[in-house]
């Protein structure tokens, strides 16, 4: 994959594109490795990890703080029990400490379940869902450690985006963190996607800060390299 090829097909100005290759291209180094340790921790230590976590655990690191490259992302509103914890209207933030209650009978117990996409039918506190939601999603605490810290407190001009003519390539920046994505056709809808570099799109989207760090860590976009088959 040539990078500054699909650099040189958005609007980036000429004088920036040798900042982006060279970031995304660093990216490339630091991410070698990345996606076997995610798969191998997937894999072979999700039920470990499920029997060392508590009910009332947020994240593994809460038990095992040595462990952050086996967790997820050290972000309020990605925890053991799912990515879709409630917000608080009130802060317009996600908000630790979400459905605690045992009681099956209990609105929260039953808003718990009914949240539950990965693991249907199941409490998102559960043995059995803390399971399923490492098999899902360990690893990233190690692509947030790699990552790239990043200030989005200016809101929508945080993050600058340029775009090729038909949005199949799209660049992001935010501060020092760069990243590609894109679709390379090939055959009718089926082609390859591309995620390259430090994954702003997730930290920051439509205009809204959607990740908000626990306490002792910092906002980071976590490293990304990938190139997998797909549909556009």
């Amino acid at each position: 994959m040539n990078i500054a090829k699909l650099i040189a097909k958005t609007t980036l100005p000429a004088s920036l594109q040798a900042d982006a290759v060279a970031a995304l291209q660093d990216a490339e180094k630091r991410a070698r490795g990345l996606l076997w340790a995610k798969c191998k921790v997937r894999l072979f230590k999700a039920g470990k990890i499920s029997k060392m976590l508590t009910w009332e655990s947020e994240r593994l690191i809460d038990v095992r703080p040595d462990l952050l490259d086996w967790d997820v992302a050290p972000m309020i509103n990605i925890t053991a029990h799912g990515d879709n914890v409630p917000w608080d209207p009130a802060t317009g933030k996600p908000e630790p400490g979400q459905w605690l209650n045992k009681d099956p009978n209990s609105e929260e117990y039953k808003q718990a379940v009914a949240a539950n996409y990965w693991c249907p039918g199941e409490h998102a506190r559960s043995d059995k869902s803390h399971k399923a939601q490492y098999r899902r999603n360990a690893g990233e605490g190690r692509a947030y450690r790699l990552g790239m810290p990043v200030d989005v407190s200016a809101g929508p001009d945080a993050v600058q985006v340029w775009r090729n003519g038909d949005d199949t390539i799209q660049l992001r920046r935010c501060g020092d963190a760069w990243q590609l994505t894109a679709f390379r056709p090939l055959l009718g809808r089926f082609g390859l996607n591309v995620r390259v570099g430090y994954e702003i799109d997730n930290v920051f989207r439509d205009g809204v800060q959607q990740w908000y760090p626990i306490p002792g860590y910092d906002l980071r976009a976590p490293l990304t390299y990938s190139v997998l088959p797909g549909r556009g």
